[in-house]
């Protein structure tokens, strides 16, 4: 978040007037390193700005594997790998979040698929701990699609209450919404038979990138 970013500049710096605007916006336009995001519906102005990182290696790389690098000379390689790789576990699930939103947009682009976009997909979260994956919008059905990824298919049924959750906050924050068609889709790389026809029976709409990569 903006804020946070902001406190730890200048924690660092220890100018409490230190901004960091001017910083960010050449990470962004000049060296492209760092992406801009804002919840659905928020207004170009609102202060739920959330930064990250636009390139998969670089995350990767400071997320999960510098700091076990940086230790490989005192520390046993066996817990550096399991630590590394626990946290790439962690990265790649957001990395697979953003291929989920762009093989969406790329299905509607085609018309392929079951659901084309009327505007860009994207998530949602706000100060009550609301966080939804993504949130896709087919305004000429009436059709509001909130989706569930996980980096682990065993995860996906867990989640099914907490989500339900989240969507509920969510539709009683935009309560316009709540006379569309709505769906709630699970979606993991890969969802074996078992967990599928689970998720199914409780009114998910199921997806992995074999699904989404029909077609295309």
């Amino acid at each position: 978040m903006h804020s946070d970013i902001q406190e730890h500049v200048r924690k660092i710096s220890g100018d409490r007037s230190e901004q960091v605007g001017g910083y960010l916006s050449i990470l962004m336009d000049r060296y492209r390193l760092i992406e801009k995001q804002l919840p659905v519906f928020a207004k170009p102005t609102a202060r739920r700005t959330r930064y990250y990182l636009a390139d998969n290696f670089l995350r990767a790389w400071l997320a999960a594997l510098a700091n076990p690098v940086a230790a490989i000379n005192f520390r046993p390689v066996e817990t550096l790998v399991s630590t590394a790789d626990q946290r790439l576990f962690d990265v790649e699930g957001k990395a697979f979040e953003k291929l989920v939103g762009h093989l969406y947009e790329e299905r509607s682009r085609k018309g392929i698929g079951d659901f084309p976009l009327t505007q860009r997909i994207k998530g949602y979260w706000d100060r009550g701990n609301t966080e939804i994956d993504l949130v896709a919008l087919n305004e000429t059905d009436r059709v509001i699609r909130f989706g569930s990824c996980k980096r682990s298919s065993d995860k996906l049924a867990a989640d099914v209450s907490t989500f339900d959750g989240h969507v509920q906050r969510f539709l009683d924050q935009y309560s316009a919404y709540k006379s569309w068609r709505i769906e709630r889709v699970s979606m993991a790389p890969s969802v074996p038979a078992k967990i599928r026809t689970h998720l199914e029976g409780q009114g998910r709409i199921v997806q992995d990138l074999a699904d989404l990569m029909q077609g295309l």
